[in-house]
């Protein structure tokens, strides 16, 4: 019996590809193989590779601003524990393909100058909208920094991303005053 395989389907194969193993490994036929199907499946989805490439570029740069849309009525601590919360979540849905990663888009972007600049488009409007939010540049700057380090770090230590809840509730004990009500609206973590 033949599979047949959506769009989604093709999608998170190449974002574990690009996680796995970089753009090098968005291949058509590796993907195929992968998936127990001919290419012509491909086709029925995207035009070529190009295209596919292109679609895992556009869905990361609409994933942030879709997180940010869950938390838009929230202010200051409470938006700040509101996206922790959400990236805590998040987090192993990109590991396994389910959503666009930022490691691997970062990845991607440090090897090729037109993902790198839209990367650096999309960086400067998360910063901004992180501003929003917490107010203080620095310390929106260095929350970046942490976040950008914690991705860093996952690519070439996966075993290290088994702690980000842990390190979340540091950065939350960092960024909000102590006896702030939107970290005891976080879920306690193992």
């Amino acid at each position: 019996m033949a599979r047949h395989l959506t769009k989604s389907d093709w999608l998170r194969a190449a974002r574990l590809a690009l996680l796995r193993g970089g753009s090098s490994e968005v291949r058509i036929e590796r993907l195929a193989r992968e998936l127990r199907v001919t290419k012509g499946s491909f086709y029925w989805h995207f035009e070529d590779r190009k295209d596919l490439l292109e679609h895992l570029v556009r869905e990361w740069e609409a994933d942030f601003p879709s997180i940010i849309a869950r938390i838009k009525d929230r202010r200051g601590p409470m938006a700040l524990a509101s996206l922790i919360q959400l990236a805590v979540a998040q987090a192993p849905l990109g590991e396994r393909g389910l959503v666009p990663s930022d490691a691997a888009m970062f990845t991607w972007a440090s090897i090729s100058p037109e993902v790198a600049r839209r990367v650096n488009r999309e960086e400067k409007k998360r910063i901004r909208i992180l501003q929003r939010m917490i107010g203080n540049p620095n310390r929106t700057e260095l929350l970046y920094l942490i976040w950008l380090g914690f991705v860093a770090r996952g690519q070439r230590v996966p075993g290290s991303r088994k702690r980000f809840p842990r390190l979340a509730r540091s950065i939350l004990d960092l960024f909000l005053p102590r006896k702030s009500p939107a970290k005891k609206r976080l879920r306690p973590t193992s």
